[in-house]
């Protein structure tokens, strides 16, 4: 692992559950649930694992999705990984719908929240808010920092531009032009690359972090509609995209030089990268399930019942 962002491990396997409002822990190698946490306020979203493995985070964004969310939200929830408790929710008020989530610099949580339209930095031991960013946009789903915590990335999923913060000044110094929108966002380890997923068409561009100007467009073979999450395993030689309206996911090889088309699920969306980086688990969103990827091979293995609609997880 070459970043706090990129998180594998063998020590257990979480999942958040977004339909059935519930974080679930799976044995991180036969991919049974072996326990359910529920009584969360609405809804369980996204999540981050600490560096160290001993603590997730899960957003309680809200009781809708992006651009329907009438009943925003304003906790993030901790959970003991060790214990596999929930430990307690931080207060982000008077900020609403918190969503994004990555590590920046110095252990400090960094959290988008999409309908105040900025970057919280939190001390992830207490909650306490210790800076606000302006992100340029109300509309920010989700982020990526670069390893050397100089910069953050923005995904706004209706403005037609994608927004570049300077860490140290706390300013938005870019706004790279998407007509189209966007519908997700992901980073290569190194921090080299930035791909953005078009929002209306099925293809990504790929952006230079050290130009911040668009090097690439490449268009999803076999991809009927927009695609959706891009994420790049942690050791930086894939690079998968999922489309949850049509049930496939491309994967990339190193360099993004060759396109492999998975066939899934209903609904695919995030992913979790098994550390013997091979194995990638995919959550089928709308069916309940996840597809165990074989990424070398660029093959479906098996499919695993868990939850009701899982939306992203991860080893520890």
């Amino acid at each position: 692992m070459t970043d706090a962002n990129f998180v594998t491990g063998s020590n257990g396997l979480v999942a958040v559950d977004k339909v059935g409002n519930r974080v679930l822990f799976l044995d991180p190698e036969t991919y049974e649930t072996e326990l359910a946490l529920d009584g969360f306020a609405p809804r369980v979203h996204e999540l981050l694992v600490s560096p160290d493995h001993r603590f997730a985070y899960v957003p309680i964004y809200g009781d809708g999705i992006h651009g329907g969310n009438a009943h925003p939200g304003h906790l993030i929830a901790r959970f003991d990984l060790e214990e596999r408790r929930h430990v307690g929710d931080f207060s982000i008020d008077p900020y609403l719908a918190p969503h994004g989530l990555r590590w920046g610099a110095h252990g400090k949580l960094y959290c988008v929240c999409e309908n105040s339209g900025v970057m919280l930095e939190l001390d992830p031991e207490d909650g306490t808010i210790e800076n606000v960013t302006e992100v340029g946009s109300n509309k920010a789903h989700r982020i990526e920092v670069l390893p050397d915590n100089s910069k953050l990335y923005t995904e706004n999923e209706e403005d037609t531009f994608a927004s570049v913060v300077d860490l140290a000044t706390r300013r938005v110094v870019k706004k790279i032009p998407t007509p189209n929108g966007l519908t997700g966002i992901g980073m290569s380890p190194d921090g080299e690359t930035v791909v953005l997923v078009d929002a209306q068409q099925p293809q990504i561009f790929v952006v230079d972090t050290a130009s911040d100007e668009i090097r690439s467009t490449i268009a999803l073979d076999g991809h009927e509609k927009a695609a959706q999450i891009a994420c790049y395993s942690p050791d930086g030689r894939y690079l998968v995209v999922t489309n949850f309206e049509t049930p496939v996911a491309t994967v990339f090889s190193e360099g993004l030089k060759s396109q492999t088309l998975l066939h899934l699920g209903q609904g695919p969306m995030d992913m979790a990268f098994h550390e013997d980086g091979e194995t990638v688990l995919i959550a089928n969103h709308n069916e309940g399930s996840l597809a165990v990827c074989n990424l070398e091979r660029g093959e479906v293995r098996r499919t695993v019942q868990a939850g009701v609609g899982i939306e992203t997880l991860s080893f520890f």
